[in-house]
């Protein structure tokens, strides 16, 4: 049985735009912000842990002072998928940083599965799953970093 239950060309412009916000925010010393792209109910999981909208702000404030961390995500293959009055989403992602060795290649590829929510009118994360499938071990050395804790980088 197929799922596919596509989205309309409204939302889905929408929330490409909102997804791009996120990571704009992550790459440009902002993810001190990037909690107030959750719901009230939104978390995060992942190799930084599973986050509430509480934590996720900590995690960010801490983040958005390492300036010394040059990151540039890309994504691609967007699949949104319309459930009720939420829509799925998986996205397929490539994460380049600067303390990976060498730099040149991605430090983790995977995808990000999302679930999207409407809140006051704009599109907000309900839950954000972002799934290492190339780079598991860079991703949890980048994670123990930021944490405070030493990781080598690969």
């Amino acid at each position: 049985m197929n799922d596919y239950r596509p989205v309309d060309a409204v939302t889905r412009v929408e929330i490409e735009q909102f997804i791009a916000e996120m990571l704009y925010r992550l790459d440009h010393d902002q993810a001190d912000t990037t909690w107030e792209l959750y719901t009230e109910d939104g978390v995060s999981v992942g190799p930084l842990g599973d986050m509430d909208r509480e934590a996720i702000k900590a995690w960010g404030a801490q983040r958005a002072k390492q300036t010394d961390i040059v990151s540039r995500h890309f994504i691609g293959g967007i699949r949104l998928v319309r459930d009720g009055e939420e829509v799925e989403g998986t996205v397929q992602y490539l994460t380049f940083r600067d303390t990976n060795d060498p730099q040149t290649q991605p430090a983790s590829v995977g995808e990000f599965r999302e679930r999207y929510r409407k809140a006051d009118g704009q599109w907000r994360f309900a839950r954000r799953e972002i799934v290492p499938v190339f780079g598991g071990r860079a991703a949890a050395a980048h994670a123990a970093r930021l944490d405070g804790r030493e990781g080598p980088a690969q």
